[in-house]
């Protein structure tokens, strides 16, 4: 079973993309996630992105997607959304969340 986070994707001139990201990345996403923000060529970026984090493997029947993460670049916002009942995500999507701030992304966490 792998625990998957859906990423809607939406950049400037094209229709918006989603993929499963594994939950064992989440933290290197969201780190990664920025440079859809940051540079003119957001196509290049966003294939980049896909490429480094969309799951590549099947997906089964006992796969579970525990959150979304939207992602607006031409509006700079970014939302968190995960099913978090033990809290052990906290810290790091937290910490995460404070770094895509810091480049004057709005963003928002919600950790349930």
């Amino acid at each position: 079973m792998t625990d998957c986070l859906i990423y809607n994707i939406s950049v400037p001139q094209r229709h918006p993309s989603s993929i499963c990201v594994e939950l064992s990345r989440l933290v290197e996403s969201l780190k990664g996630v920025s440079g859809l923000f940051s540079t003119v060529a957001q196509d290049e970026a966003l294939m980049e992105f896909i490429g480094d984090f969309s799951r590549t493997d099947e997906i089964k029947p006992e796969d579970r997607t525990i959150g979304f993460v939207v992602v607006n670049a031409e509006k700079r916002k970014i939302a968190i959304s995960i099913s978090d009942p033990s809290g052990r995500l906290a810290p790091d999507v937290n910490a995460a969340a404070g770094r895509l701030r810091a480049l004057g992304i709005e963003t928002e966490v919600d950790l349930s």
